[in-house]
């Protein structure tokens, strides 16, 4: 079982954690003056812009090329710019995709390509020539048969992996209810899609959208004006204009009221929360600076209203933000979110709406306002440390339709806002009246309490979509037939498993293996009914070590022991053993919750409450074998889910054991699979 580590992980992040005092913030400076200089542009007859910024402190040159292209809807064909950016920067007609990369390698250069632009840097002595490759690969690309059925697989292999992904269905179906299917924001990409894109569809699709009139060359570095103007001419000229392939796009609108959507994810293990709305802002907007401070101090970071509420104060979350963007062609959203634990879902829902509102009604703090016009001045300060920042403002003034002075004047604009306008422009672009609240988790355990939640004094109404937006029943969870207990569920695994035909068990010693982050893990883990040990390895070496016993539960790295409180320590003395079902079948907090469907079949779902850490344990009802394990962690009020799933069950001396587990640990998918299996490895 992995709980230990994912459960002593979580543990040290808290602890590491509770020691920053977030509660002083140094007093904000005055606004430096800004000098920003413009750089050199210049425009070939094709519409292609360059402009070229000279940096000589590092012998380098980098460009970037852009275009400033319009969203346009792919329908029945979705998925084709992706197939056909992963076609581009593989060779060109005139080199081969291996020629092209070992040259690429043996300069030490970088080159890239997209649908978006394409980006090469390297030293300077080699620019030339690397600038040359970027344009041949960008305007005479090599599509060939072999590399888009290459690209396709991959493609469909990407989909199929994400497709039971909580983050990757909230986000799809977000923006789906936002824009609308019939908006390039809105419509997403599946296999039935990528199907129905041909090799000729990505030709077309690049012929028709990769054009110099819409372009932008931005080059930075150990290089001036004069070296730059005929080699862009040599390697560019020849690039045809042409008018840009685009879509209308139509009217994005808001619900005539707030409500909630809820979108169903059997397999979450905690819910993704969002609070959105359409708003039409662009760049050039008065309202713009006003906007940047309103989203600051209400979501903008560990020290704005969201994080401090939801996270320090209600330990909801990890974090809680908000963001709102600016579109210049369409409507563009204002989010803020938070990822919670199941129990706490609606909880989650009430306090993101009340900050909203608040932020909307009250007049921010003058001590808000400080701290927030530091954060951007100190942020816009330290941007120009870098000489592509010029080109960067460059680029957006000419593509945003800014005022010449717009990033020279910046500092002012920031500073002229008041709390009289941060109230303005909330009422104005956090529409809290008609938003969107999507909720995407596990249905059978948030919607009873999800769909009391009340605003503004009314119920919200709850909508039901699946993990592709389609409307759905509510979900429910199915009925235990009759005569079906928790001890019976746990009966039947322990029979299932074999471990008491084992004559004179007294440990297990099992060896998983895999991959994190590239690199090989190792974990070997020790039950018996007097103690439980876990030894993690990653890339040879051991991290960490966690042990539990009757008297104690600890955690070790090197020669760093950290003691558990407690109140966890007496809730995990609850599983020792060597199956943590044997040590429950005769307590009398184990609940069977009901059926789940969990990863397309049943599952019993037995729940164990406790103080420190809630278990919940899943048994096909078929197989009678588990299939996950969760576990939620209380350290400080601060909470954490962690859950293992299990699969392919093998016989080893007589046991059944999983020969996988998968989980997620520090934000990264990790699959391991059974290596060794001894039983009384100490006798």
């Amino acid at each position: 079982m992995k709980k230990l580590l994912t459960l002593f992980l979580s543990v040290l992040t808290f602890s590491a954690v509770a020691q920053i005092d977030r509660s002083e913030q140094p007093a904000p400076g005055p606004a430096p003056s800004i000098q920003i200089n413009e750089p050199q542009q210049f425009k070939l007859k094709n519409g292609l812009t360059v402009m070229v910024v000279e940096n000589r402190k590092l012998p380098q040159v980098s460009a970037s090329l852009s275009l400033d292209n319009p969203p346009i809807l792919e329908g029945l064909k979705a998925g084709q710019s992706q197939l056909t950016s992963s076609l581009l920067g593989k060779g060109s007609l005139t080199i081969k995709k291996d020629d092209f990369y070992d040259e690429v390698d043996f300069m030490g250069a970088s080159i890239s390509i997209s649908t978006s632009g394409a980006f090469a840097q390297s030293l300077t002595r080699y620019f030339p020539r690397a600038l040359e490759m970027m344009a041949d690969a960008a305007i005479r690309p090599n599509f060939t048969k072999e590399e888009f059925t290459k690209e396709r697989d991959l493609l469909l292999d990407e989909l199929k992996s994400s497709e039971k992904d909580v983050s990757t269905a909230a986000r799809r179906v977000e923006r789906l209810l936002a824009y609308g299917e019939n908006h390039p924001y809105g419509e997403y990409v599946i296999p039935e899609t990528v199907n129905n894109v041909t090799l000729e569809d990505t030709k077309r699709f690049y012929a028709f959208r990769f054009r110099p009139n819409n372009a932008y060359l931005v080059i930075v570095g150990d290089i001036d004006l004069k070296t730059v103007k005929p080699l862009v001419k040599k390697y560019f000229r020849k690039w045809k204009a042409n008018p840009v392939a685009s879509s209308p796009l139509p009217e994005v609108k808001n619900p005539a009221s707030t409500q909630i959507d809820f979108v169903n994810m059997p397999n979450a293990v905690q819910s993704e929360v969002v609070v959105q709305s359409t708003t039409y802002l662009t760049k050039k907007d008065p309202d713009y600076f006003p906007v940047l401070m309103a989203n600051s101090i209400l979501g903008g970071g560990g020290e704005a209203r969201l994080f401090l509420n939801l996270r320090e104060d209600k330990g909801y979350t990890y974090g809680s933000y908000s963001n709102i963007g600016n579109n210049k062609r369409t409507a563009t959203r204002f989010r803020a979110k938070a990822s919670v634990r199941n129990e706490v879902t609606d909880s989650a829902v009430v306090e993101l709406l009340r900050e909203i509102k608040r932020i909307r009604t009250d007049l921010v703090t003058e001590s808000e306002l400080k701290k927030a016009k530091a954060k951007y001045v100190g942020s816009f300060v330290r941007s120009l440390e870098n000489p592509a920042t010029i080109a960067k403002f460059a680029l957006e003034i000419a593509t945003e339709n800014l005022d010449d002075n717009f990033y020279k004047n910046y500092l002012d604009r920031i500073n002229a806002v008041r709390a009289e306008d941060v109230r303005r422009v909330a009422q104005k672009y956090f529409n809290v009246d008609r938003a969107r609240v999507v909720v995407t988790g596990k249905g059978v355990d948030v919607l009873d309490n999800l769909e009391k939640v009340q605003f503004n004094g009314v119920n919200l109404p709850v909508n039901y979509f699946d993990k592709y937006g389609k409307p759905i029943e509510r979900p429910k969870k199915a009925a235990v037939a009759r005569g079906i207990t928790a001890k019976g569920v746990l009966e039947t695994y322990i029979e299932k498993t074999g471990v008491k035909n084992v004559s004179n068990l007294k440990s297990l010693k099992l060896v998983y293996k895999g991959k994190f982050m590239q690199m090989d893990i190792v974990v070997e883990e020790t039950y018996s009914v007097k103690d439980q040990k876990q030894v993690v390895s990653v890339g040879g070496n051991a991290m960490m070590t966690s042990v539990l016993t009757e008297a104690s539960a600890y955690m070790k790295q090197g020669p760093n022991q950290m003691d558990l409180p407690k109140n966890i320590h007496a809730d995990m003395k609850k599983t020792l053993g060597i199956l943590p079902e044997i040590a429950l079948l005769n307590s009398a907090e184990i609940i069977l919750e009901g059926i789940e469907n969990i990863n397309g079949s049943d599952t019993y779902n037995i729940k164990v409450p406790g103080v420190g850490v809630n278990y919940s344990y899943y048994y096909d009802v078929d197989s009678g074998l588990k299939t996950r394990e969760s576990s939620t962690v209380n350290f400080n009020g601060q909470m954490q889910t962690n859950t293992t799933n299990y699969s392919d069950y093998v016989e080893h001396s007589g046991i059944m054991l999983p020969r996988k587990k998968s989980f997620n640990l520090g934000g990264q998918d990790v699959s391991l699979l059974l290596d060794k299996v001894e039983i009384n490895p100490e006798d």
